[in-house]
Order: C-alpha cells, then structure tokens, then sequence
C-alpha cells in the first residue's frame, strides 16, 4: 500500500479537489515586464515601453556620439537629424556641416560683377545729371515765369517773403515782363553770373534781368 493516496477527484500530493497547478496555455496571465528570454528590437525600432534599450543605444534608439555632450534640451546623447559635430578644435559654422571655402577665381568673378553693376550705376548718373542740365532751361521756361506771373513769386522766394513787383507802382507784373525777365536771368547767368552778381552793387538790388524787365523784388513781410 502507498504512503500517499490518491484521493477521488484530487491531484496527487494535493489537497482534496485542488485544481493542477498552470503551466502555460490558454488563460494564463503573462508576466509582469518582458521576459528574460525574448529578443531585444531591431536597431532604429522605437523602444516600447518596458522594453530595455539595446546595448549602446538610448532610449530614442538612436546611437550615442562618442566624444560629445548631448545639445541642451536634447536628453540621450545623439545628435541632431542633419546636424554633424565639427571636428576636434573648430567651432561649428552655424550650417551643420563643415564649411568649404572660397577660392581666388570664384571671388575674382564676384568682383568683376559688382564692377559691371557699379560701372553702369555710375553711368546712369551721368546721364541723368546730362540730361538734367539740357532739361533745366526748358523747366525753367515754365516754371519761373509762370509762377512770376500769377503768384508774383517763385516757391523759394515765397518761402523767404520775397515778391517780384513792377518798379513803377510795386504792382503784379503781366506775363510779357515774366518772359523778359526769364531770357535777361539766362543772360545775366551765361556771362559767367556777372548779371546776377550785379545785386550786390546797384542801389535799388536789381539785376540785367530786374533792369531789362523793369521789376523789383521786395520783402513782403
């Protein structure tokens, strides 16, 4: 006779209707965390959670760079995507990736093509300050006279309270006297200001062209 017994509808060396003990298959509860035994992810694979990091890698599964401290904000230990440290002893460039640097001819060029650009600036002026003295006389011809004419002053001698006036009565001049008094300013110009400088010297402060137009120019204020 056996020293244990098996009892009616109980496992052997169990206490009565105990059920085996599991030992895997359906309805078994798996383990806390991964188990021992299974394989670690690809390289590059994002790590799950309460998965280990693989060996030499960090969490984001990225691997480390030997030799240089992770960017601030930047936990783990890898660089940047696109960023490539410099080497040893030379600052970075601020481009991510090493600087080549520009030699004589490629300058030379860049040189040469300012020098088209200034010269046909400097060209253009000309030909505007050319053209700018060529244009004046004929300005000129409109807008002295005209504001002589109806306005009994030009902007400028407004601006200082001067008035052209008729030197008999100190009245508006007509427009025949507005034009006289425009060809004797040209003349009192082309014979080198001697016309204009003539101001200074005659008692009443007429020029050839105040005496060729009979006018005066007065304060009004």
């Amino acid at each position: 006779m056996s020293d244990n017994p098996q009892q009616p509808g109980g496992a052997p060396g169990g206490s009565p209707g105990a059920p085996p003990p599991a030992q895997g298959g359906f309805g078994q509860q798996p383990p806390a965390g991964p188990p021992g035994g299974w394989p670690p992810p690809p390289p590059g694979y994002p790590p799950q959670p309460g998965y280990p990091p693989l060996p030499g890698y960090s969490q984001q599964g990225f691997p480390p760079s030997p030799g240089y401290p992770p960017p601030p904000g930047y936990p783990g230990g890898y660089p940047l995507p696109g960023y490539y440290p410099p080497p040893y002893g030379q600052p970075p460039m601020g481009y991510g990736y090493p600087p080549r640097y520009a030699g004589f001819w490629i300058r030379f060029a860049a040189y040469l093509i300012d020098a088209i650009i200034l010269t046909g600036l400097v060209i253009l002026c000309l030909i505007v300050v050319f053209v700018g003295w060529i244009a004046l006389p004929f300005v000129a011809l409109g807008y002295m006279p005209y504001l002589w004419w109806k306005r009994g002053a030009t902007f400028g001698q407004s601006a200082l309270g001067l008035r052209v006036v008729r030197e008999q009565d100190g009245g508006p001049i007509d427009g025949g006297q507005a034009f006289i008094r425009l060809i004797g300013w040209f003349v009192s110009a082309w014979v080198l200001y001697l016309g204009l400088i003539w101001v200074a010297f005659e008692p009443r402060k007429r020029g050839w062209h105040d005496m060729m137009a009979g006018t005066v120019v007065i304060h009004v204020n």
